[in-house]
């Protein structure tokens, strides 16, 4: 400071918790003095409490044990909790919780302000979803009024192509025996996690899947954006193949066919110059492959992977619903000859089944009568395919192989029938 003259100075003191000293020092040579004119204590804040949740949001779904998230109350202010809609959930003055309906509510925490501390508050998110009991079919979902948040238990029957870009997935649900079906626009996963591969949701699961009801373009019933699956239980991988030895497949995740004993798997390519098919052996496919198998007759459950690569040149296709063929030797089925497996061309007009492989062959006019499968790489000469032993056999719009005890739309020799 300059000589015969005043200065303030100011001192920030933060967090004490005993006597505070503080020194001044004269600086310069020994005939230098300074004196104190007045000193002015003012309390500026007091402490932040510091208050906090262990988790910003949490799920429960009525009927199951919740446990409410931590609150840290690092110096042990005196708390007060509340629900910000009571109907949903109450709390009680130790913090514990209790769902009461499904739906939405805030639990706060709060301390009063005090000579020490500030007014401090947490809050946390708890939504509630309605109890697996209370699920309502596919049939009784795409009735419901627009706006409504409903519960749906269904059959997983198709997915759109899985994009690592994004953290949902676009699918469909229908009700196990009924030709129904409702798209679950980009939902998420289990209990609302992202979707990270493609193998999360695939075809066959069981699940219930909780959200709101919308229209899309006034004509289609949807779940909207960012439904979440309560409860998931995934497809086994599983087919059978019959006496003739072979068989069609259409894998819903990755599957290791290496793990299974007594089947082979081979995807089939066709050359429109040798009007010829080749057989490749594989071990390990991603989901919504069609590969073709041979084994011994029975009944197959094949081990899933996370390790596969795509195929390449592979002719074996399917459709994701059931379709009619629209044009001649475009679409080959597997039919059996008198004991000569291969693949002749389906009838125009007659409906391939979803998720039934099959040869495709563009242009078609061309090509041959028959493919036969012979187990090694090549074609032989074509011969007139006779579908007697492929008779009777059932498919669900879903293209599962199903029993004649089967109720609903079914699929026989082509044609769909009602069965009731």
């Amino acid at each position: 400071m300059a000589n015969a003259s005043f200065t303030e100075y100011t001192v920030k003191i933060n967090n004490a918790t005993g006597d505070v000293k503080i020194k001044f020092t004269a600086s310069g040579s020994s005939k230098s003095r300074f004196f104190l004119d007045e000193i002015k204590v003012t309390q500026a804040s007091t402490n932040d409490p510091n208050l906090s949740f262990s988790a910003t949001s949490i799920l429960t779904t009525l009927g199951n044990s919740f446990t409410a998230p931590i609150l840290s109350n690092p110096y042990n202010v005196p708390v007060t909790y509340s629900s910000s809609d009571a109907t949903v959930a109450t709390v009680a003055a130790d913090g514990s919780v209790s769902p009461l309906k499904a739906g939405t509510t805030t639990i706060t925490a709060k301390s009063e302000a005090t000579d020490t501390y500030d007014a401090g508050e947490a809050s946390y998110i708890l939504n509630v979803t309605p109890s697996l009991d209370d699920a309502i079919s596919v049939a009784e979902a795409l009735k419901t009024a627009d706006g409504t948040k409903v519960l749906v238990k269904g059959i997983v029957t198709r997915t759109n192509a899985y994009n690592s870009k994004y953290t949902d997935l676009i699918y469909y649900v229908a009700d196990a025996a009924a030709d129904n079906e409702l798209e679950v626009y980009k939902g998420m996963g289990l209990k609302g996690a992202d979707i990270t591969n493609a193998d999360d949701i695939a075809r066959g699961d069981e699940v219930y899947v909780y959200g709101t009801l919308t229209t899309y373009n006034k004509t289609t019933k949807e779940f909207a954006a960012s439904s979440i699956i309560l409860k998931q239980t995934k497809a086994e991988e599983k087919t059978s193949i019959t006496a003739a030895g072979w068989a069609t497949y259409v894998t819903a995740r990755s599957v290791d066919f290496s793990k299974t004993s007594d089947v082979k798997a081979y995807t089939v390519a066709y050359s429109a110059t040798d009007d010829a098919i080749t057989l490749t052996p594989v071990t390990a496919v991603p989901g919504n492959t069609a590969v073709v198998l041979k084994g011994n007759q029975g009944d197959y459950t094949f081990t899933t992977t996370t390790d596969a690569a795509a195929v390449s040149k592979n002719n074996l296709k399917f459709y994701t619903k059931a379709t009619e063929v629209a044009k001649a030797k475009t679409v080959y089925i597997l039919a059996n000859n008198n004991g000569t497996v291969g693949f002749c061309p389906a009838t125009v007009g007659s409906t391939v089944p979803a998720y039934k492989g099959y040869l495709s062959i563009s242009g078609g006019t061309s090509a041959k009568n028959f493919f036969a499968l012979d187990g090694t790489a090549t074609g032989i000469n074509s011969i007139a395919a006779d579908k007697a032993n492929s008779r009777d056999v059932r498919f669900n719009l879903a293209g599962q192989r199903v029993d004649k005890n089967y109720k609903g739309v079914v699929i026989v020799n082509g044609k769909k029938q009602l069965v009731k």
